[in-house]
């Protein structure tokens, strides 16, 4: 249904990608235009090979053996399955009494198994070798029964090679609702619905192309006949989508949605232990729990970070490089906000009179069954970038302040490294790396207005969000020395994730567009691409009521710790429920 619903769209999406652009609009490195049509062109025509239409005769018989009086230059190849029938008794038109040919009698179907110019070899698979002496051959010129499995592909990419195959009109396509299934699931799927081939599709991406890999299945015996790869850009892939990319999930799509007994306000994942099954990591004030997703969330590991303070920012990183994740974690104490979206003043149990404001970062491991902490530092933020992590220091009087730079792991040794070069007034958490098609290197970064600014691989900006974004999670005060003297706040921006060569930024509708300290409505997740020229934009998840406090991706499952506004759960406060309860929900992003 849905393939159906879109298919007008992704035509005129992937026909957009095929037309020649402007003059002048291609970059230096940018693949050609007809590179998605020429891919898929050299799938379909491998498929189409196998049906080309083919009549001859059986020229010898030996036992299974068949020889048939066509070879290559009647398009005749190995791996095509050739139907054998003898003519029998004339039939006359009725009126007319003119001849309008024979009765054809099927007698049995041969597999191809080697070719010359003139003739070809095969093998019997149904029919008695007996019945085959002096009859005839042919692949009619009819539309062929297939099953179509994605497979891991992407699902845009997919469905426009789905709408090439029909357009061939040689296609009677046949759809499936299989996920991650083996060949002969498929084959079996394919059986019980009446297809004669099945056809597999998979994808591997690399750094700038997607290797796409078709194989071909005969369902009654399910011998694999072909295996055809093609190399598509990733360029291309991203265009399709964003030329047709208005298929966001909604709310109502989640796959699992879990309301929060306890006010959780940071969100990440990882897998601690190894086993290959992540696991989630939730936030609350000054408290860490670790999660198994199930019917329920299953608490596996709690733990509460050395020294007070509420925990500002958390981030996953496979350290060691074994398949274990480590935990980053850094807290505020003291810190007085300004604006705060947290339920409750949750600042109140950190706070000492007459304390300065600290950050304190650590870093925690799994050991046995407790996390241990293997790093900390004073007046330090951390954070995950790509695969290492990044500091910079920080002041009650200024906040965020100095430069960035690297921390390296080694041999059980943390130290620090290079410096992380970036615009002026781009902070540890303001910003996420992204890549054009031929590897250049920019990035996307949050403003204190609340736009999103796009710094090319020059570091100049080059594009600015038409409007703020709704503003950000939290701002608290700098402090000063002088209580007469204002020095204004610091901010801490909502988290950007690069997901797939984009990255994703939370937008936020409030109440009252004069007065967002009451509270936030609804919000949505944007996708932002750079294609190497321009940036283009789209909805990663449409609307969710409520506003969104933190976010990740995962392979193909999108985790979304979202709090509601207190209208929406009027109910629940009817029925003396906590009507500002925090709910996580995981939505997929198959087709994404």
């Amino acid at each position: 249904m849905i393939r159906k619903i879109v298919s007008i769209i992704l035509l005129a999406a992937f026909a957009a990608v095929l037309l020649p652009p402007p003059c002048g609009a291609a970059g230096k490195d940018e693949p050609s235009v007809a590179a998605l049509g020429s891919s898929f062109n050299s799938l379909k025509e491998e498929i189409l090979a196998y049906f080309a239409p083919v009549t001859g005769n059986i020229s010898s018989v030996d036992g299974q053996s068949v020889t048939i009086d066509k070879g290559t230059s009647a398009a005749v190849k190995v791996g095509m399955r050739i139907t054998v029938f003898k003519e029998g008794a004339p039939f006359i038109h009725p009126v007319t009494k003119e001849p309008l040919g024979n009765v054809q009698a099927q007698v049995g179907t041969v597999d191809v198994i080697s070719v010359d110019t003139s003739s070809a070899k095969g093998t019997t698979i149904t029919g008695r070798p007996e019945d085959f002496k002096g009859a005839k051959v042919k692949i009619p010129a009819r539309k062929i029964r297939l099953l179509f499995y994605q497979g891991n592909i992407d699902w845009y990419l997919g469905d426009a090679y789905y709408h090439s195959l029909l357009d061939s009109g040689r296609f009677e396509l046949i759809d499936t609702a299989l996920l991650n299934a083996t060949p002969a699931e498929v084959i079996a799927e394919a059986k019980a619905k009446g297809a004669e081939v099945a056809l597999v599709l998979n994808s591997e991406e690399e750094k700038t192309n997607v290797e796409v890999t078709q194989k071909l299945y005969w369902v009654t015996d399910g011998k694999q006949f072909s295996e055809k790869k093609t190399s598509i850009h990733v360029a291309m892939v991203k265009q399709l989508k964003f030329s047709s990319g208005v298929f966001a999930p909604r709310e109502g799509e989640a796959l699992l949605s879990y309301k929060m007994p306890f006010s959780a306000r940071r969100l990440t994942v990882g897998d601690f232990d190894g086993n290959g099954n992540p696991e989630i990591v939730l936030a609350s004030g000054d408290h860490i729990g670790v999660y198994k997703p199930d019917i329920n969330l299953k608490l596996l590991w709690e733990f509460d970070p050395a020294g007070t303070g509420e925990i500002l920012w958390i981030d996953t990183i496979d350290l060691k490089k074994n398949g274990r994740d480590a935990i980053l974690i850094t807290t505020l104490s003291n810190g007085k906000p300004v604006t705060s979206m947290t339920d409750d003043d949750s600042f109140s149990r950190s706070r000492t009179a007459g304390a300065s404001t600290r950050v304190r970062s650590y870093i925690y491991v799994l050991e046995g069954d407790k996390f241990k902490l293997i790093w900390q530092a004073d007046d330090i933020l951390i954070r995950k970038i790509e695969s290492g992590i990044i500091a910079q220091s920080f002041s009650a009087g200024e906040g965020f302040e100095g430069k960035m730079y690297a921390i390296d792991y080694a041999d059980g040794r943390f130290k620090n490294g290079s410096e992380i070069k970036l615009p002026q007034g781009v902070n540890i958490y303001d910003f996420q790396y992204v890549y054009a098609p031929d590897g250049r290197r920019a990035l996307f970064a949050w403003g204190d207005n609340g736009v999103l600014n796009f710094y090319n691989d020059k570091g100049i900006r080059t594009w600015v969000s038409k409007e703020d974004f709704g503003g950000f999670a939290d701002a608290y005060k700098k402090e000063s020395g002088n209580l007469m003297i204002e020095k204004g706040s610091w901010t801490l921006k909502d988290r950007l994730v690069a997901y797939n060569a984009e990255v994703l930024a939370p937008k936020r509708k409030a109440m009252l567009n004069f007065a967002r300290s009451i509270g936030y409505s609804s919000a949505e997740l944007r996708s932002f691409w750079w294609n190497g020229i321009s940036v283009e934009e789209t909805s990663f998840l449409e609307e969710i009521g409520g506003n969104i406090l933190d976010y990740t991706v995962i392979g193909d499952r999108l985790l979304v710790l979202v709090k509601p506004y207190l209208l929406s759960n009027a109910m629940d406060l009817l029925k003396g429920h906590n009507p500002m309860g925090i709910t996580l929900y995981i939505f997929s992003t198959k087709g994404r």
